[in-house]
């Protein structure tokens, strides 16, 4: 398992660039903010709801290449590991409702839970995030592990060690 983790991580870091190395105004250690936006249908998303589970929270947008890159990967990931054990949210931020509804109509095979945030604010209010893309890394305790901002090569290691320790916490 730890070898296809690596692998689907090393695929993502050589399709990906670097953001601005900033990580927002969560440390390790901190509780996760509840609201992760709504969903297509504009039911609200809460990390609350993944008690129990480990987090990869993605902010993305549409516009952004390495973020779509991203989507299928970590889809992946969660595929691999299983929704019982990891919970995917990737966070539409700061597009409007009707481009975020069109791209998850489009995205067909990928099984990711989809939030909207709409204009950015639980994103730059409440996480902090000034660029993307941005992944926030929970522990099953809903407790900030890791954070991320832009991907690159070095990192992929980083990122199976770190999803595979927490799995074997669990």
């Amino acid at each position: 398992m730890r070898l296809l983790i690596s692998i689907l991580l090393f695929v993502f870091a050589t399709n990906a660039v670097y953001a601005e190395d900033i990580v927002g105004n969560l440390n390790i250690g901190d509780a996760i903010p509840d609201a992760l936006g709504s969903d297509i249908d504009g039911t609200k998303i809460n990390s609350s709801d993944y008690q129990g589970k480990i987090m990869v929270i993605s902010f993305w947008a549409t516009w952004c290449p390495p973020c779509r890159r991203e989507l299928p990967i970590i889809d992946n990931l969660q595929r691999l590991v299983g929704k019982d054990r990891l919970a995917v949210i990737a966070v539409n931020f700061g597009e409007s409702k009707r481009i975020f509804r069109k791209f998850i109509r489009a995205a067909g095979d990928v099984h990711l839970t989809f939030s909207h945030d709409n204009k950015g604010k639980i994103g730059t209010k409440t996480f902090g995030i000034k660029a993307i893309p941005h992944m926030i890394i929970v522990d099953h305790m809903g407790k900030v592990a890791h954070v991320h901002s832009g991907y690159g090569e070095e990192t992929v290691d980083n990122l199976a060690n770190e999803i595979n320790g927490l799995l074997s916490k669990m």
